[in-house]
């Protein structure tokens, strides 16, 4: 871990920006997480499991969706059958309006009667889509940096996202003074959403939750239990603001991996597992 201090410090001072530039590029970052989290809340709020399922149910009868029917003893299905079918005929939405209605009704009724099956049979997901679309302009290298060296892994390199994250969250962890502003002050957890979201659709969310200084500061924190001021900084202070963050981060990434999962397909949620030689010694590398 001790490689972790100088990525980390080499990132930020990489990305450190002009004034006005720094301002636009935090803004940006927040309205990008706002307009991710958005998608999110409403999608939510439209698809309450009780008032979802009322929803459909309330359709049914119009869709000549017939419910389920109970046989006595010695009675054909097919006669009930079609005793339902005459009972709701005459409910039946769509072909009710391409008798009597005009062409608008009628397109909306088709499209009305579309979305709602569509929506009963595998869910319409704002931010599904929403998602998608952000992973397919994230595909330019400069997202991932070069292959590591090693065959396994960047560590000291700063090249990947979440190193860059890791700094911008370190100066977000970092107490402010009086009449000061916290971030989540000015942009709320917006930006949180816009990182999180980037590294879960880079795939680099295990790497970050090893990597972040951030994470590996409030570790030695909770064993040395220390609470000094360093260069004006509270350590304590700085430990519970990492801790909340970390919390924020866990729920964020909970969420992204939860709609993640269900727009992957079957040959990207394999998880590929590779082998590598275990290390030889000085000693024995030119023997073998």
């Amino acid at each position: 871990m001790a490689a972790v201090r100088p990525a980390v410090q080499r990132a930020f001072l990489s990305s450190q920006l002009s004034g006005g530039s720094r301002d636009q590029f935090i803004r940006m970052n927040g309205e990008f997480g706002g307009s991710g989290s958005g998608p999110l809340s409403g999608n939510e709020a439209c698809r309450q499991s009780q008032e979802e399922v009322c929803d459909l149910l309330h359709a049914a009868p119009f869709q000549n969706i017939l419910p389920r029917v109970y046989i006595k003893e010695g009675e054909r299905l097919e006669v009930r059958m079609k005793r339902l079918e005459a009972k709701y005929a005459p409910l039946h939405l769509v072909p009710l309006i391409e008798r009597l209605g005009t062409p608008q009704q009628i397109a909306i009724a088709r499209e009305g009667d579309l979305l709602t099956k569509e929506r009963l049979c595998c869910g319409l997901s704002m931010f599904e889509v929403i998602l998608t679309r952000i992973r397919s302009y994230l595909q330019d290298p400069i997202w991932r940096g070069p292959p590591p060296t090693n065959g396994v892994m960047h560590v000291d390199e700063c090249v990947e996202f979440h190193r860059l994250w890791s700094a911008m969250q370190f100066v977000y962890c970092i107490p402010v003074g009086t009449n000061e502003f916290t971030a989540e002050q000015c942009f709320g957890d917006g930006l949180n959403w816009a990182g999180c979201s980037i590294i879960v659709l880079l795939g680099q969310q295990r790497r970050f939750d090893l990597f972040d200084f951030c994470y590996h500061l409030l570790k030695v924190q909770r064993q040395d239990g220390k609470d000094e001021i360093i260069k004006n900084v509270p350590l304590k202070k700085m430990a519970d603001r990492i801790r909340k963050y970390q919390i924020l981060n866990n729920e964020v990434f909970a969420i992204l991996n939860k709609y993640m999962k269900s727009v992957e397909t079957d040959s990207s949620t394999v998880e590929h597992v590779r082998c590598f030689q275990p290390p030889i010694h000085q000693s024995l590398a030119t023997t073998c």
